[in-house]
C-alpha cells in the first residue's frame, strides 16, 4: 500500500516532488482518496467555476478577443484547449441534433426562401453532414483573410487560426440553444442565428486586434464578407461534388440491377 504521507517523488511520473505540483507532469501531490477527497472531487467537477472549460466558455461569451490573445501569448493553464473545445461544441451541436430528431439542413440552406430548391436542401444536407470538417476548414479562409488584412500585426497564420476557430466554434453553443428551443428553423431562429454567426466572429476580429478600432472594424467587415463568399463558393462546390457522385452512384445500382435481371431472364 503506497504511503500517501511520505511522498517524496511524484505517484504518476516519478519526477522528483520539491513543490506541491510535479515540475515534469503538473499533477498535485496525491492524497489517500477518502470521502471527504472523494466529495471535493465530486464538488469540482460539477461545480467549480474556475475549471479551464467553464471559464473559457464564459470568457468566450463575454470577451472573446481576451480569450484568444491570452491563449496565443501563453496564458494558457487557465483555458481549454482550443481544438478540444472547437471539436466539442460542435460534437454537443451534431449529437443535439440526433438526440432532438431535429435537422439543420435547413438552417445551412443558408435563406430560408431557397431552401425550396432541390439544390439548396442538397447543400443543406451535406453542410450538416460535414460539419467539424467544414468548421475547421473555413476557419483556414478567416485566418488567411485575416493575415493579409493585419500582416502587420506580427501574428503568424497559426495564431490567426485560433482566433478565427475559437469564435466561429463558440457559435455553435447558440446554435446549439436555438435548437433546445425549438426556433433553429423558424424565421425568428434564422434572422439569431444569421445575425450571431456574422456579429460575434466580427465582435472578436476588431477587438483583437490594437490601434483604431474603426480601421480594424472595417478590415474586420472585410475579411468576414470575403470569407462568408468563399465558403458559399465552397459549400456550392462540395455539394456538385457530393451530387455527381450521389447521381453516379444512383446509375451504377440501376446497371446492376438490369445486369441482374437480364441474367434472370437469361436463366429461365
Amino acid at each position: 500500500m503506497v504511503n500517501f504521507d511520505e511522498q517524496v517523488n511524484c505517484l504518476n511520473c516519478g519526477a522528483k516532488l520539491t513543490t506541491r505540483f510535479c515540475g515534469e507532469c503538473g499533477q498535485k501531490k496525491a492524497k489517500r482518496i477518502t470521502l471527504k477527497e472523494l466529495f471535493k472531487t465530486a464538488q469540482r467537477a460539477l461545480l467549480e467555476f474556475e475549471s479551464p472549460f467553464l471559464h473559457t466558455f464564459i470568457k468566450m461569451t463575454v470577451q472573446p478577443a481576451v480569450v484568444c490573445k491570452d491563449y496565443i501569448e501563453g496564458k494558457r493553464a487557465r483555458y481549454f484547449n482550443p481544438i478540444k473545445y472547437a471539436f466539442w461544441s460542435i460534437t454537443f451541436l451534431v449529437f443535439l441534433t440526433a438526440f432532438t430528431d431535429q435537422s439543420l439542413a435547413e438552417h445551412y440552406s443558408f435563406s430560408t426562401s431557397s431552401y425550396n430548391s432541390e439544390f439548396a436542401k442538397n447543400m443543406g444536407r451535406v453542410v450538416e453532414s460535414s460539419l467539424l470538417f467544414l468548421t475547421f476548414l473555413n476557419s483556414v479562409l478567416f485566418a488567411a483573410m485575416l493575415k493579409l488584412m493585419f500582416r502587420k500585426s506580427g501574428y503568424n497564420l497559426t495564431e490567426l487560426y485560433l482566433l478565427a476557430l475559437l469564435p466561429s466554434a463558440h457559435v455553435s453553443w447558440f446554435t446549439s440553444l436555438l435548437l433546445i428551443l425549438g426556433l433553429i428553423n423558424s424565421q425568428i431562429g434564422q434572422v439569431i442565428s444569421a445575425t450571431i454567426g456574422i456579429v460575434f466572429p466580427l465582435y472578436a476580429f476588431t477587438t483583437f486586434f490594437t490601434g483604431s478600432k474603426i480601421k480594424a472594424f472595417i478590415k474586420s467587415s472585410c475579411v468576414s464578407l470575403v470569407s462568408l463568399v468563399l465558403m458559399g463558393v465552397l459549400a456550392i462546390f462540395q455539394t456538385s461534388i457530393f451530387l455527381g457522385y450521389e447521381e453516379a452512384e444512383l446509375q451504377r445500382k440501376l446497371e446492376q440491377a438490369e445486369s441482374e435481371k437480364q441474367v434472370e431472364t437469361n436463366n429461365l
